[in-house]
Formats: structure tokens, C-alpha cells, sequence
């Protein structure tokens, strides 16, 4: 087993968090940095009044003057798993659509501290009617000189074909649910692309931009059956994907023909490292140039005087699930969810998730904004600051009532993304053994084991869920009857029925409340527990690196979209 590490492996609960590259300065209240050594929004980006993430922002996205930027260099950035495949739009992980936003474009993209829906391939759009949008297409954008597409323009057709592949059902599209109010996605011409709605959808512009959402071309799918290797990635960014394998890492270079701004640095290189002891090690020792910080290691990161410490709050969604589907034994019985709820010490676990971090017990969300009150969630079965004598006492009675004492539980789990995995499991093991429930670690690699949960077999699982722009999306892919990655088998027309109004709320401040009335009800009726805690985080980033704006992804800490906005200064 791997040796336990103190390293902060943030990933799906942290992977759309945004940067500036400045000197301690803050915007939107959400980032600050440490020198080492030295309002609502729910408007578009575009134009039109669909709403966005409905983070709050004080402040837009600083502007950072390139007038002494330099060309050239090469960044190095860790990767911290090995996924099965590469494929954007069928893959639940995050290595394929960073390098993808790396080398293509989306038809939208996330802004920077707010992540809020912006330009990208789309220049503007418009809402004729509430189930109507309209987006016109940049027309300079061509697609990479590489066999089939060899440089041809960027269409309508293009953005509705790849939309169409991420959305229609089935086990290849395993966000198709985040599009279930979307009638038809059509080329009115070959610069515009119309989006026509079922009903209205207030958050259609977050599944419209989130990473997963990039455009590919139907040639390249064609001539290689899938787009689940490396030669398959083929855009129309500003980096070629040399090679690429999640299992040892990826080379991305600089378009020459580029039809945008050019990028400045000359190539991007992801080493794959899996155990988080060694990605601690080669941030160290000069081998990586961006990481997640280590507490252990946090003193003597201070003391390197060429890293910059950014911290920031969250401001994406996430959830972090520990369960099993409510249709098979033992979980098919509610007293079992509600006594495994009612016993695990969350103060405890996420102390051996992420030893020494400063944390406070959330509910369904740790988004401050969209998530409930932690005065609230306090209160909570389950939930308070220690498991009590009582607590402990009623799950005893559950078990016994449901004449299951002295099961065992099979829990699938992985060494990848250890505090979100293997940490959590082995931390859940006494917590569940004193209730008798015998807990049985199995360890899976990282892919087998999401291959598994995506196919529903599995008994038991703690795991974190990829991060989201809005609510709605997690919510519904995860909870509803017909969501594509409802791996509790979880199927209550209550439910849908306020998923479906809140997707439709136009008053922020009515929908706002509906979110947080949606989670009480889940953490009221435990289909599944939840783990997830409200706390800051930060990224390590050498001062070589000018213009930082990046995220925690997977131990990458760089998402694609940004890569061509920062530069070297070695």
C-alpha cells in the first residue's frame, strides 16, 4: 500500500478554481498569495441574460500586462493518475480535457475567479426567447494542420456534431444528462450555431462551458474509431499534442499556424507521477514548476524564495459521496444508510484526508455560496464536530433492527487521488466496525475501479465527484432518476420534481434558497452520506511562472484554457 502522505492532493472537489499572477492582491474575495522570500453575478460574459455560476464577485479578473512577456521555454506540470482513455466527452476524469483545452477550444469557456461562462469559440451570443439561444462562431478559427482536418475552418456543424456526441445517452456520454432540457442543438449557418430548449434551463450556459465541453472534429473521430489515444487529439488551440498517455504524461507544443494569439510558451510537459510522496519530492527539487502544497512541507516551501503560495476559497461544486446502490443489500435497506450516516466522525475523516488543514464540516456542498449554512449543518445528524455516545447508540439500533450485524462490506477504492480515496476507506473502517459492519478495503487501479463504479458494480464506495460550475448539474447528473451518473440507483419523483423547478427558476435569489432546500433534503434522507468539508486551499507556483491563472486538476494545478496566457521569466 502506498505510504500515507500529508501531501494535499486536490482534485475534482478543487479542479476549476482560478488564479492571478500578482503580489498578494485579491479579487472577488476569493484568492490571495503569500511572497516567499520577499456581488452576485449571474449575467453572461456574452451578451444576452441567461444566468451564469452565480458565484459572488466583487471585482472582474484582474488585467495583466503583457508588454514584458517572453517567448519561448518549457513548463513542467505533474499529473497525479493514469486514466483508461482520452476521450473528452466519454471520459469522468480530467487529463483528456485539460490537454484538449490546451489544443481546441469549447464553444465557451470559464472565467477567471467567478467561473462564469465566456467567449471561446463562441464571440457573443443572444437569447431571442426564453428557450432560444443564438451563438455566432469566430470565423478566423481554423482547425490544426494535421491530417484530416489539415487546416480546414472551424463550423457550425463542427460545435453540433460534438455536442450532440457528448449529449445523446448512452455509455459513452456520461454528462448527457447535464443537457436533458436541450431539444436540439442546430447549424443555422456556418458561423452560427442555435441552441433550442424544452423548457426554460437558467444554467445552460455551465454544461455549455464546462472543460468536457470541447469541440471536435467528426473526420477525427471517424478515422480512428474513438478519440481515446493520443494520436486522436487534433484541435484548433493554440498547443499540438505531440504525445500523449495519461500513464506516463503528455508533450504539448506551439500551433504555428494559430489562428488566435499566440501562446508564448514554446511547450508544456505533464509528467505522470502516482505517488504523491515522489510529486512532493520533484516539485522540490526544481523537476515540476507548478504543485499542490504539501503542509508538512509548507515551512520550507515558505523558504524557497522562488515560489509564489496562492490560497483561495472554493467557488465551484462538488460532492464527495460515501455509499452504494440503494437497490442491493445491505444498502437497499434505509436503516443501514441511516446508521452508516449517523456514525462516521467527518471531523475525523477529513483530518486523515488532509492532516492539519483548518476545516469545518459541510453538508452536500462545500461551496460557501451555493452550499448550507454551517451554522446548519452543525445541526445535522452526523454532522456535529464529534460522533456523540447517542449517535452511536442509534446506529447500533438501526443495524440491529435490520439484522445485519456483522456484515461485510466490500468498498472499492484506489491509491489514486489518495485523500479523496484510500485515506477516507481506511479511515471508514473503524468507524463502521463499531456498529458491526465490517468494512473490506478493495484496492483497484485508479480506472478499473471508475470503470466499475460507472457500470454500478460495486457494493460501497468514497469518492469525490468532479467539480462543477453550477448546482444543478451535480444535483441532477448525480441524484435524479434519469442522471447519467446515478450510481446509487436513487429514484424519487419528489426529488426530480424539485430539480426540475429549480433548473427553471429566474430569481436568483428563490432558486438560491431552492439549492439549499434540495441538499437538506438529500442529507435528511441519506441515500448515500455525504464528506466534504468547508475549507481554504493552495497551490504552489514558482516565480518563473508569469500570469498564472490555473486550477487544482488532478495534481496538473493548470488547466488547458490558460495555458497560452502565461509565459516563463527564466
Amino acid at each position: 500500500m502506498e505510504a500515507r502522505s500529508n501531501y494535499w492532493l486536490r482534485r475534482k472537489g478543487l479542479s476549476r478554481r482560478t488564479f492571478l499572477y500578482g503580489s498578494g492582491i485579491t479579487a472577488a474575495g476569493l484568492l490571495t498569495s503569500v511572497a516567499c522570500g520577499g456581488g452576485d453575478d449571474d449575467t453572461t460574459s456574452g451578451s444576452g441574460d441567461v444566468g451564469a455560476a452565480g458565484n459572488k464577485a466583487t471585482a472582474t479578473p484582474l488585467a495583466v500586462s503583457t508588454a514584458q512577456a517572453k517567448t519561448g521555454g518549457t513548463l513542467n506540470l505533474m499529473w497525479a493518475t493514469a486514466d483508461a482513455q482520452l476521450d473528452p466527452h466519454s471520459t469522468t476524469e480530467h487529463f483528456a480535457p485539460d490537454l484538449y483545452r490546451a489544443a481546441s477550444h469549447g464553444l465557451l469557456k470559464q472565467e477567471s475567479v467567478t467561473l462564469n461562462p465566456a467567449p471561446d469559440l463562441a464571440t457573443k451570443w443572444e437569447k431571442p426567447d426564453p428557450l432560444t439561444l443564438v451563438f455566432q462562431l469566430n470565423p478566423a478559427a481554423k482547425w490544426q494542420n494535421i491530417a484530416p482536418v489539415n487546416g480546414r475552418p472551424v463550423t457550425a456543424d463542427d460545435v453540433v456534431y460534438s455536442f450532440k456526441r457528448i449529449s445523446t445517452p448512452g455509455p459513452a456520454a456520461p454528462r448527457a444528462s447535464s443537457f436533458s432540457f436541450v431539444e436540439s442543438f442546430t447549424a443555422t449557418d456556418k458561423n452560427t450555431m442555435t441552441v433550442k430548449l424544452k423548457s426554460p434551463f437558467v444554467p445552460i450556459l455551465t454544461p455549455l462551458s464546462d472543460k468536457w465541453s470541447v469541440i471536435v472534429a467528426p473526420e477525427v473521430v471517424e478515422k480512428y474509431g474513438d478519440l481515446k489515444r493520443g494520436e486522436s487529439i487534433v484541435g484548433f488551440g493554440p498547443y499540438i499534442a505531440q504525445n500523449a498517455d495519461s500513464s506516463k504524461g503528455a508533450t504539448l507544443v506551439r500551433n504555428p499556424d494559430y489562428w488566435g494569439k499566440k501562446p508564448y510558451i514554446d511547450k508544456v510537459v505533464y509528467t505522470t507521477i502516482l505517488d504523491a510522496d515522489a510529486r512532493g519530492a520533484a516539485f522540490k527539487s526544481g523537476q515540476a514548476d507548478i504543485s499542490d502544497v504539501l503542509p508538512d512541507l509548507l515551512a520550507d516551501t515558505f523558504k524557497a524564495n522562488d515560489v509564489q503560495i496562492y490560497e483561495f476559497d472554493q467557488v465551484d461544486v462538488v460532492l464527495s459521496l460515501i455509499g452504494g446502490p440503494n437497490d442491493k443489500a445491505p444498502l437497499s435497506d434505509e436503516r443501514v444508510r441511516r446508521a452508516i450516516n449517523l456514525v462516521i466522525d467527518r471531523t475525523a475523516m477529513g483530518q486523515a484526508s488532509f492532516p492539519g488543514a483548518k476545516q469545518k464540516n459541510a453538508g452536500l456542498f462545500s461551496n460557501p455560496n451555493w452550499g448550507v449554512p454551517e451554522a446548519e449543518v452543525a445541526k445535522l445528524p452526523g454532522f456535529g464536530p464529534k460522533t456523540t455516545d447517542a449517535e452511536i447508540k442509534e446506529a447500533k439500533d438501526l443495524i440491529a433492527a435490520a439484522g445485519v450485524d456483522g456484515v461485510e462490506i466490500i468498498i472499492n477504492t484506489t491509491k489514486a487521488y489518495n485523500a479523496h480515496h484510500i485515506d477516507r476507506a481506511e479511515a471508514l473502517v473503524p468507524m463502521l466496525k463499531r456498529i458491526g459492519i465490517n468494512l473490506k478495503l478493495n484496492v483497484m487501479e485508479f480506472a478499473a475501479m471508475k470503470d466499475a463504479e460507472t457500470k454500478k458494480q460495486l457494493q460501497f464506495t468514497a469518492a469525490t465527484y468532479a467539480a462543477y460550475g453550477d448546482p444543478h448539474t451535480p444535483l441532477n447528473n448525480s441524484f435524479s432518476s434519469t442522471g447519467t451518473r446515478n450510481y446509487w440507483s436513487f429514484a424519487d419523483p419528489a426529488y426530480d420534481a424539485m430539480i426540475a423547478k429549480e433548473a427553471q427558476e429566474e430569481d436568483s435569489a428563490k432558486r438560491h434558497q431552492q439549492i439549499v432546500d434540495i441538499q437538506k433534503y438529500m442529507l435528511k434522507g441519506t441515500p448515500v452520506a455525504s464528506d466534504i468539508w468547508y475549507q481554504k486551499s493552495q497551490i504552489a507556483v514558482r516565480k518563473k511562472v508569469k500570469n498564472f491563472v490555473g486550477t487544482i486538476s488532478a495534481g496538473s494545478s493548470t488547466i488547458g484554457w490558460y495555458l497560452a496566457d502565461m509565459w516563463l521569466d527564466a
